[in-house]
């Protein structure tokens, strides 16, 4: 566990020596499409949801996986953002001791991975070069989602993936408005959208309906 974690480290390092030394664009693979949520404005009771939300740098449901609090904390914002305009909910908190009982449980992983050495090394040689010679790397986000009912139990389970790519090099000097952070929060939300449309069009979570009445003549 302990020589992840330090593995996990050099190649931040690495990359972000690369990423000084040079300049460096980000952007998205968009192999998670955007999506329009379902309207839920005929519902009066909107199911009420604790968000579980962790961020792993490593292979998805790996025991090797190593948590990043602060990558998490980064996008705890986004995921907020995009919880509440989705509109899919009643009252929503990611906080575990404002659960409240009735409350569903939302457990949404996100996995950093996939970055394998020869882009590290190339990402090396473009920092060492000052960013003569361009380099790519990907940082691949795989995203799990389960909804739990009141008692605990596993209603639905699934999951999405994109990626994003990493251009360093002087020549992309010009484009260094294409941040790293845009193109991850960007792919983030899609993501989490996608998975929140399919965990309600799977009807596990419970909405109670208006009653529509005749107005009297």
């Amino acid at each position: 566990m302990i020589k992840e974690a330090v593995m996990h480290v050099g190649k931040a390092l690495g990359l972000s020596l690369a990423l000084t030394l040079s300049g460096c664009a980000s952007f998205t693979s968009d192999q998670v499409a955007p999506v329009s949520m379902p309207s839920m404005a005929s519902y009066t009771n909107k199911p009420n949801v604790y968000v579980d939300f962790d961020f792993y740098q490593g292979e998805p449901q790996q025991a090797s996986a190593v948590e990043m609090p602060g990558a998490r904390d980064s996008l705890r914002p986004a995921l907020q953002k995009t919880l509440n305009d989705s509109g899919l909910f009643g009252r929503i908190t990611l906080d575990e001791f404002q659960k409240q009982p009735g409350d569903y449980t939302l457990r949404l992983k996100v996995y950093n991975h996939g970055a394998n050495g020869g882009q590290l090394v190339m990402a090396a040689i473009s920092g060492f070069s000052f960013g003569v010679i361009p380099a790519m790397a990907t940082d691949q986000y795989t995203m799990t989602l389960e909804a739990l009912d009141q008692q605990g139990a596993s209603l639905h389970n699934i999951s999405n993936h994109d990626e994003v790519n990493t251009w360093i090099g002087l020549i992309f000097i010009p484009l260094m408005v294409k941040t790293p952070t845009a193109a991850v929060n960007d792919t983030f939300t899609r993501q989490v959208n996608a998975l929140l449309k399919q965990m309600v069009e799977s009807q596990q979570l419970k909405y109670s309906a208006l009653e529509l009445r005749t107005p009297r003549a």
